[in-house]
């Protein structure tokens, strides 16, 4: 999905350049909040699971976690130039459970022994 708003948010600023009218904010923020926080959220648990020897499946939390980090950026470009202050609001609020899941989900396995005994 991450990748997906890198298309999108390069497709936008295409469009901003060209002059259409699409706010060159949406377009950033497609890039900020939907692909950098997506890819940073998606690496962090990927690498979580990994490095701790678990396998490489997504937590129901996780999955969730995933949506809110998909609706922070849906908000925050779909709002950009008509309620920037409530796409803030939200954006953020999705933004926080976004990682908040991902704390209480792979803090634990951070500071607990791998399962498989090896060190690391």
């Amino acid at each position: 999905v991450g990748y997906g708003w890198l298309v999108l948010a390069l497709a936008g600023l295409a469009t901003w350049h060209a002059g259409l009218p699409l706010p060159g904010s949406a377009a950033l923020h497609a890039l900020a909040v939907g692909c950098i926080g997506g890819l940073i959220l998606a690496m962090m648990a990927r690498v979580s699971l990994g490095h701790t020897g678990r396998p490489l499946v997504a937590s129901p939390a996780m999955a969730l976690a995933f949506g809110a980090m998909t609706l922070a950026a849906i908000t925050r470009v779909a709002l950009a130039g008509s309620q920037p202050r409530l796409a803030v609001a939200l954006a953020a609020g999705f933004w926080c459970l976004a990682f908040g899941l991902f704390v209480c989900c792979h803090g634990p396995m951070l500071w607990r022994p791998r399962p498989d005994g090896r060190p690391g």
